[in-house]
């Protein structure tokens, strides 16, 4: 797998792993027809449609535990959800469907959700089909199982902003940081170098990653010199994010402070808060710099 990039949002597509009971090659095909309907009427806003793919007592169970039941409630839920202008689109992931029955069909997997933002939202659902006299089949139950579990590939398309070159002037001193997908996983690494005058040059290196048991990324960072430190992240606001930073200087001297990370609108530069820092017993004074996205080198004539 190419992690040189994340994945792009997972497009449409149902996959049935089948069971020991009794099916035909019609009942699936109907199966994924059902499905297939379902989606193409929730990206339309069609919330009718979406009802009527339900039983007449077919219930909606939400990952809050909310029940939505019967025909009139759910063309009810539905119509305030697609009046929402920020909804979102779907795409479904279908992971097994097993018949219980000839009649009855339970089938699980995930759904991913894509905001007019961006982001990208997935979790799991549950899902019991049931057969109609017509041959046709409807749902009885969806279950939406609390919780975002996209790949770690897909959640760093939040911090997708930071891939470039970027360049920080400062008193005197520049300082090149380039942000660029990992070939080494589904990480974001960076790589800085700062020229002060009359000083020599020193490099750093930083790889972020998505942090599972904290639900937030992480990142480590690293100086020439031997210093080092980690930061959770912690979103504060459309791509602004808050990082809790703690670590050890090249001298031995604990460091710890909070960063603020702002891109700008334009998204050519971001201003980049250091607050609250103490090293080694010493308070320091907040800082903020702007970073200046440098457009890439010109091609080299052939």
């Amino acid at each position: 797998m190419d992690f040189m990039k994340p994945l792009p949002a997972i497009l449409f597509g149902v996959i049935f792993a089948l069971s020991q009971a009794v099916y035909s090659q019609e009942d699936l095909s109907k199966l994924e027809q059902s499905a297939v309907s379902l989606i193409e009427a929730f990206n339309e806003g069609d919330a009718e449609a979406v009802a009527s793919l339900f039983v007449p007592r077919g219930e909606l169970v939400l990952s809050s535990g909310e029940l939505v039941i019967g025909t009139e409630d759910l063309l009810s839920h539905y119509t305030t959800v697609f009046a929402d202008p920020g909804r979102p689109q779907a795409a479904l992931e279908a992971g097994s469907v097993r018949f219980l029955t000839g009649d009855v069909a339970m089938e699980d997997g995930t759904v991913h959700l894509t905001y007019p933002d961006g982001e990208i939202s997935s979790h799991f659902y549950q899902a019991v089909h049931a057969k109609q006299e017509d041959g046709s089949w409807r749902f009885a139950s969806i279950r939406d199982v609390a919780g975002d579990h996209a790949l770690p590939s897909e959640k760093l398309l939040a911090l997708e902003w930071l891939i470039g070159d970027w360049l920080i002037q400062t008193g005197g001193v520049d300082t090149w940081i380039t942000f660029l997908w990992s070939p080494d996983g589904p990480y974001i690494d960076a790589k800085a170098l700062t020229d002060s005058t009359g000083g020599p040059a020193t490099a750093a290196t930083m790889r972020i990653g998505w942090n599972e048991k904290e639900e937030a990324f992480h990142s480590w960072a690293f100086d020439a010199d031997g210093g080092f430190n980690q930061s959770i992240w912690f979103e504060a606001g459309e791509s602004r994010w808050i990082l809790k930073t703690k670590g050890v200087t090249a001298d031995g001297e604990t460091n710890t402070l909070t960063q603020v990370l702002s891109p700008n609108g334009s998204g050519q530069g971001f201003s980049w808060t250091k607050r609250d820092q103490v090293i080694g017993g010493a308070v320091l004074e907040d800082r903020i710099i702007e970073a200046v996205k440098r457009p890439p080198a010109p091609a080299e004539a052939e």
